[in-house]
């Protein structure tokens, strides 16, 4: 058995603007949410983003030693001068008397928080030289014990050099260092308090968008349901059940992923990636560049990607279609395989779509298993970079460890967003080309159209008049010709004729389940394209030989959710067609359990609920299509006695393959290849030896 599966290789585009504005439709009522949402999202991209920054600090205010001699010498071109001008508020006076036209600072800034411009000026003059020293406070040094008197004093301070600091006790330490120890605490603290706002944030953006994303589900699947209800039958003889459930649930499932992880991580990568080239290039731009060389490689890397994974998607979507089809199908079918032993060919078969299934997906995971290592070596070589580059300028004292440290914190920062967009892209892919097929469905309008001015008479009497109506299924091969006749009030008339004559197409035109090309169906004398067709089908019963039931009860599918209906009265509506026979024998009688399509029924039992359920609206105009067919002949006896008094003042148009079910109608309609070949009662037509006494010759002849 062959299957259809190019709906299912249909990706799409990874981003269409079209479908996007569409969706945006769906989630404006709730656009207060998405917009606390992305403020939240804000607030939690930046507290990413500021604890690289907050580590800096700590590591070059507080730990590492952050104070500098700066000599500035002699300096015929002015420069001098004007760089401690420029940098007064970080260059605290030496105490000590100027020493051969050198005038000495203690810098309470490093040099690589200077203009880089003017750094390189004063070290080409050679008018700035640096050593790294500790600013601890003099009554500090008292207090720990420690002679100050022999280090370098300005301001009030003592500025002791580093080596130095690893000669003197741990007590002593912690004495002149404890505003850094303080200091380090304070930040430590601000950044426990960030990461728990982070959690609680995220929480928060995390349900809202949840909210609003099951929100914007429920208005889609009730929009797409409510649009199929409306579709004619035409639609449904074209399109698989299967493919419009498939629809209203996973193609809205995947839709609930974008908006759920797609969309907000998508908007979270975008702040952040942009939050981090701002601040490596602030921090320096140099260092910046030099971690951006990957980036030609890493473009080059997604692009490639993007096509590979884009492939390997579409062949593991078409291989899951062709399980779920041949699943289906294999447990649908299961009576007959197992009636003709056919258990070993329908698993091989299985196995097999199966296995390429398993390939398809392993072809899949090798494509990510080369991609991911990929951009994890491009991460790998720009820290090396990072650190080669950025190590050397530590070490010639023209970068801060702790902008380095911040710097690797920041590149590493840098590739996630990357490497998730990558890994999105197949899901960006499934959700557009999902909504491509909900809005196909939505824009469809193979619609039974209401009457621009309707018509509602007062009264439906139940004259029918069929006026030379001609019917296609398919705009070409008709299958009703110029059919003409009449049926008045509270008459019985049967239609009879061979399979294929055009017998259920009456009914589904008067039912108006399908519009005419030719001629016009009048009910007492109003065309039925003027009356509403929810008023046309409130005055008719329908019973077919197919009948469906409901999950649920047995009341609940008598009533079919209209509560109008007492308790009362459809135990009387049952008591008419006899259903009440079975119904009582039941455990839990109107309350039993019936499951899905009535498997636990009997046809007979399935056929007497859906007399029932028709009767049990009262309606004017009664339709029996072949509904007696399925029933035994001892049920049949049940309902026979039942239907003369169902018809009394009913207008009953009665389809059936077994001629004694019509035998006393008042009219018979016999047809042939989409005509009306013979009208008139059981005698008369018997009388006239034509199709229909050949029809009933076949019969009973025996």
């Amino acid at each position: 058995m062959s299957h259809d599966y190019s709906d299912e290789e249909v990706l799409g585009k990874p981003y269409d603007a079209r479908l996007v504005r569409r969706l945006v439709k769906y989630v404006r009522p709730y656009t207060k949410l998405v917009v606390i949402a992305v403020i939240i999202l804000i607030f939690v991209a930046g507290f990413e983003l500021a604890l690289p920054y907050i580590m800096r600090l700590a590591i070059d205010d507080y730990i590492v030693a952050n104070a500098r001699v700066v000599e500035v010498g002699p300096d015929p071109s002015g420069f001098a001068g004007e760089f401690v001008a420029e940098h007064s508020a970080d260059l605290i006076p030496v105490d000590a008397q100027e020493e051969g036209g050198a005038t000495y600072f203690v810098s309470t800034k490093h040099l690589s928080g200077y203009d880089p411009r003017a750094v390189a000026r004063a070290t080409d003059l050679g008018i700035v030289g640096e050593t790294n020293y500790y600013l601890a406070d003099r009554d500090a040094m008292a207090r720990a014990g420690l002679d100050g008197t022999r280090f370098v004093s300005a301001g009030g301070k003592v500025a002791i050099p580093t080596e130095e600091l690893g000669t003197i006790s741990k007590e002593q330490l912690w004495i002149i260092r404890q505003d850094d120890f303080h200091g380090v605490g304070r930040l430590a603290l601000l950044i426990v308090a960030m990461l728990v706002l982070t959690f609680v944030f995220t929480l928060l953006q995390i349900n809202m968008m949840e909210i609003t994303s099951q929100r914007v589900m429920y208005d889609i699947r009730m929009q797409v349901l409510k649009h199929v209800q409306r579709l004619s039958l035409s639609f449904f003889d074209k399109n698989p059940v299967g493919r419009l459930v498939t629809r209203a649930t996973n193609d809205v499932e995947v839709l609930h992923e974008m908006f759920t992880s797609i969309v907000i991580m998508l908007l979270r990568d975008i702040f952040i990636l942009v939050g981090v080239i701002v601040l490596l290039l602030r921090l320096n731009w140099r260092l910046a560049l030099v971690s951006f060389a990957v980036l030609p490689f890493m473009a080059w890397a997604t692009a490639v990607f993007s096509v590979r994974i884009r492939d390997a998607f579409r062949e593991v979507r078409v291989k899951i279609a062709r399980i779920n089809a041949s699943l289906q199908e294999n447990i649908s079918g299961m009576r007959v395989t197992q009636i003709f032993r056919r258990e070993d060919e329908s698993f091989g078969r299985f196995a097999k779509i199966n296995h390429e299934n398993f390939l398809a997906a392993m072809r899949q995971i090798k494509v990510f298993a080369v991609f991911m290592p990929l951009m994890e070596l491009a991460s790998s070589v720009a820290i090396g970079l990072v650190i080669w580059y950025g190590g050397g300028k530590v070490i010639q004292a023209t970068l801060s460890l702790g902008t380095l440290v911040a710097f690797l914190s920041y590149v590493q920062m840098f590739f996630r967003p990357i490497r998730n967009l990558a890994e999105q892209y197949s899901t960006m892919q499934s959700a557009m080309a999902s909504s491509e097929r909900i809005f196909l469905l939505l824009d469809n309008e193979e619609i039974i159209p209401e009457p621009s001015e309707p018509r509602v008479p007062d009264e439906v009497t139940g004259r029918i008049v069929f006026e030379d109506v001609s019917f296609s299924y398919d705009g070409s091969e008709y299958v009703l010709r110029d059919v003409s006749f009449e049926v008045e009030p509270g008459e019985t008339v049967a239609i009879v004729g061979a399979t294929g004559a055009g017998k259920t197409s009456i009914i589904s035109l008067l039912e108006r389940f399908y519009d005419i090309q030719k001629g016009r169906i009048t009910l007492d004398g109003v065309d039925i394209r003027e009356l509403p067709k929810q008023y046309l089908r409130s005055h008719m019963g329908l019973v077919m030989q197919d009948v469906f039931i409901f999950a649920g009860d047995i009341k609940g599918n008598i009533r079919l959710g209209n509560q109008s209906i007492g308790d009362g009265e459809l135990r009387e509506v049952a008591k008419h067609v006899n259903a009440d026979r079975f119904i009582d024998r039941l455990p839990k009688g109107y309350d039993e359990e019936v499951h899905e399509r009535g498997a636990t029924l009997s046809t007979g039992q399935r056929q007497l609920l859906a007399f029932a359920r028709a009767l049990a609206f009262d309606p004017k105009i009664l339709i029996l299509d072949e509904a007696t067919s399925n029933i035994d002949t001892e049920t049949e006896r049940l309902i026979q006695d039942a239907l003369v008094r169902l018809m009394e003042g009913r207008t009953s148009i009665v389809i059936a393959h077994r001629l004694s079910t019509i035998q006393h109608a008042d009219k018979i309609l016999v047809m042939h290849k989409g005509k009306v070949r013979e009208v008139g009662s059981h005698q008369e037509l018997l009388a006239k030896k034509g199709y229909y006494y050949r029809l009933y010759e076949l019969q009973y002849a025996q």
